[in-house]
């Protein structure tokens, strides 16, 4: 299939669309105290629609502890910032008719404020706490094609993460653009990894 015959764009959130300027990570701690272990912790941070007090309280963390950790969180959630690149690209892509999804592993904590970044609201978003499973399990993807009305074949995915941004998607059917912001050379993955978002716009043939 030709890019040209692409109906909608798959973003990841974190590292493609927007950056935390003031990393504090708030979870951490919890995920140390965590009966289960840290990765059984992390599964159920971005799968769950759960506030950190109530991730907390299960780890055994105490009111104080529990009432730092959200001050960490307000203040990255303050310090979200979209790429330069990023509202233009998707502006772009909304005039010429694609249909936007995000397609993210989040906490609870982060949604919202993601969303309020956007220039406008994505015609889906598959948050990990919303759907109930993260990247790379496949439900998450699905869940963005079925709601846009798209088969995988249809859409392009473009994210900051190799496996599960470019390499899980295009097993499952989607194009894929892999971005590497701090790429010099833009060689290797078959001509499909991007330094910037505005590369989207040319891979799929818009003139601006």
């Amino acid at each position: 299939m030709e890019p040209r015959q692409i109906k909608g764009v798959l973003f990841d959130a974190f590292g493609t669309l927007c950056r935390i300027e003031s990393p504090r990570l708030p979870y951490r701690s919890i995920m140390k105290r965590w009966e289960n272990g840290a990765a059984d912790c992390y599964q159920a941070i971005m799968t769950r629609d759960a506030s950190l007090v109530e991730f907390a309280g299960e780890a055994g963390l105490s009111q104080e502890e529990t009432a730092l950790l959200e001050a960490h969180v307000a203040e990255e959630t303050d310090s979200m910032r979209l790429f330069p690149d990023a509202p233009r690209t998707l502006q772009a892509l909304r005039e010429h008719g694609l249909k936007i999804a995000v397609v993210s592993n989040l906490a609870k904590p982060y949604g919202a404020p993601f969303l309020k970044l956007l220039p406008f609201e994505p015609d889906v978003r598959a948050f990990s706490y919303e759907v109930g499973a993260r990247k790379p399990e496949t439900l998450l993807y699905q869940y963005a094609w079925e709601g846009l009305g798209c088969t995988p074949e249809e859409l392009l995915m473009v994210g900051d993460s190799l496996k599960n941004d470019y390499q899980v998607p295009r097993v499952l059917g989607l194009h894929a653009l892999w971005l590497d912001r701090e790429a010099a050379s833009l060689q290797g993955e078959n001509g499909h990894v991007i330094n910037s978002l505005q590369s989207v716009i040319g891979y799929l043939g818009i003139v601006s």
